[in-house]
């Protein structure tokens, strides 16, 4: 265990990675962090400052952080970010002027901290540098790879709180990060155990998810190292609801520990947005330009796998866009306009994706609609043109109608992998019925072609849907009472379908009845919703594979809500048929 994560802290980079573990280290460890590493300000050598015991006396320590071994170019390159100009800097400036007046009597521990190991032609010169400044008041300690491993082994991943049943789970999923599935399995099982150890106390609860992030960042490491993320992928997107599920007991309180878990939410949400861009930015937006060049690296002549593989890609796209816009709205004026580019360009990533490989063009699952989306809502949010988004759903409309009339292969209701490949089993009346029982996906794409303005599209959906679907549960999901305890970890028996939609009559029809059932079951009492963190439930439906609540996208594609459209407007149906999913 000790070798696995001296390894991975050999492998951490300087800046957002091993400077972001390690004040959580120290929390774990009792002291207390008075400074963070910050960007755009002089630091003036000093990446974190804490106060801590040291041989039973509090002292001041600061650390100077850098990356992998320590080398003699790391240590004076004549580069204000060497180690030995930081270090200058810190005696020379930080300690006269930076520490807090209630520690300006304490003794004080410069520590060189990195995550591997300082390299032999350097030892002579930092040993020499070390004596000739150690003072009665200043000392220097080095913080290497294996010092900090040691020190999570015995403080946050201690025996009494990663025990051998869940090292072995955490070392299985690392050991694993090739073949993610598997991966996957050992670190769900692990969340799962530190939810459940969360629960003893508010102070279990910020164990938990300070362990669940040093774990998770463990095998995203491990993971980028392999060059296969996939594994670390998923269990960020778990991580993270995992996290949310320890904060949303103390989500109104003022206590420090209800402090610390909401910072601690902020980090895995940005690790886990590097885990995506990662993974996006690295694998799928080199090549979203080739015509199906992403098609043919999902590496297997199934059409089912293809299909498959690519409207995941363009749901993570979409929800990796609109955290990046998010995280922004909730920083500073520049971090905005960094945002809203992030997602102007995974928007025509996205979109060359889907130009590029026509199995885009029509999934083969109902449940693919959360994929289609999610990109709509990143591409909602761009403020890019709707010709590209109006096409994509134009063309889809096209090929669900043809292959639903030719009983090809059309949309099934199924999830289940062996029945899709196996789809469509046969022409049969009977098997088309079960197939086709209920659609997400019409009143979903029938909704945005009317807002675009395709009502040829839309007729043709209303007479595909008259004449051949009459069986079909045209509907949509919604949270319930008992969705907030469900959603985030739970299982999927829980919300509201808001079924028969009217999709027969029409786009107008089918958006009246939507708008208002939206404005009759709010999702106000969701703790993601109410306190702004509108995408995590986005992730929840993703991770679960549950639709999209049309409250996301319903306004937008709306053109005159219907308690403004006057008294000549058509009234939308009083009492859509909305009840419990079984």
């Amino acid at each position: 265990m000790k070798l696995l994560i001296r390894d991975y802290l050999a492998s951490l980079r300087e800046r957002e990675e091993l400077d972001a573990i390690l004040p959580d280290l120290l929390s774990g460890l009792g002291f207390t962090v008075f400074s963070r590493p910050q960007r755009g300000t002089q630091q003036r050598g000093v990446d974190i400052a804490a106060v801590g015991e040291d041989d039973g006396e509090r002292k001041v320590f600061l650390f100077s952080v850098k990356a992998g071994d320590l080398t003699r170019q790391d240590w004076d390159n004549g580069s204000p970010q060497a180690l030995r100009p930081s270090l200058n800097e810190i005696r020379d400036a930080y300690i006269k002027n930076r520490i807090p007046p209630r520690y300006k009597n304490l003794k004080i521990v410069i520590c060189l901290a990195f995550g591997g190991v300082v390299q032999e032609q350097l030892r002579d010169q930092l040993k020499g540098y070390i004596e000739d400044h150690t003072t009665d008041r200043i000392s220097f300690d080095e913080w290497n790879g294996d010092k900090i491993a040691g020190l999570l082994l015995s403080g946050i991943l201690r025996e009494e709180l990663l025990p051998k049943p869940l090292r072995s789970s955490f070392q299985k999923a690392v050991a694993m990060v090739d073949e993610p599935d598997i991966s996957y399995q050992h670190f769900a099982r692990l969340a799962k155990a530190l939810r459940q150890a969360g629960t003893a106390s508010n102070r279990a609860r910020v164990r938990s998810a300070r362990q669940l992030n040093l774990c998770l960042w463990i095998l995203f490491v491990w993971a980028r190292d392999v060059g296969n993320v996939e594994a670390a992928y998923r269990a960020g997107e778990l991580a993270l609801l995992s996290v949310w599920e320890l904060l949303r007991p103390l989500i109104n309180g003022r206590s420090r520990e209800a402090r610390e878990l909401s910072r601690l939410t902020r980090q895995v949400i940005e690790l886990h947005v590097t885990i995506a861009s990662e993974l996006l930015e690295g694998k799928i937006f080199p090549h979203v330009e080739v015509r199906h060049g992403i098609s043919m690296s999902v590496g297997s002549r199934s059409a089912t796998d293809v299909n498959l593989a690519l409207f995941e890609i363009l749901g993570r796209i979409g929800l990796t866009g609109l955290w990046i816009q998010w995280i922004a709205a909730h920083s500073g004026e520049a971090q905005r306009r960094v945002g809203q580019d992030g997602m102007v360009h995974f928007t025509r990533a996205g979109l060359a994706l889907i130009r590029n490989n026509p199995a885009l063009f029509l999934p083969i699952t109902d449940r693919q609609a959360t994929d289609i989306a999610l990109f709509l809502l990143l591409w909602m949010g761009s403020g890019l043109d709707s010709e590209g988004v109006a096409l994509w759903l134009n063309e889809m409309a096209g090929r669900l109608t043809f292959t639903i009339r030719t009983r090809g292969r059309y949309p099934s209701s199924s999830s289940d992998y062996r029945d899709l490949a196996d789809h469509p089993r046969d022409r049969s009346d009977e098997y088309f019925e079960e197939a086709t029982s209920g659609s997400t996906l019409i009143p979903l794409i029938m909704a945005w072609l009317q807002a675009f303005g395709r009502t040829e599209a839309v007729q043709a959906l209303a007479d595909l849907a008259r004449e051949k679907l009459p069986h079909t549960t045209m509907q949509l999901w919604m949270p319930g009472e008992t969705s907030e305890a469900e959603i985030y970890v739970g299982d999927n028996n829980h919300g509201r379908a808001l079924s028969d939609l009217p999709v027969k009559d029409g786009g107008e029809a089918l958006l009246r009845t939507i708008a208002e059932a939206c404005r009759t079951h709010r999702l106000d009492s969701l703790t993601a919703m109410a306190t702004g963190f509108w995408p995590v439930l986005l992730v929840a439906c993703r991770h679960h594979q549950l639709p999209v609540p049309p409250h996301f996208w319903i306004e937008a594609v709306t053109p005159t809500a219907p308690q403004e459209a006057g008294a000549d407007a058509p009234a939308a149906d009083p009492d859509p048929a909305i009840q419990r999913e079984p």
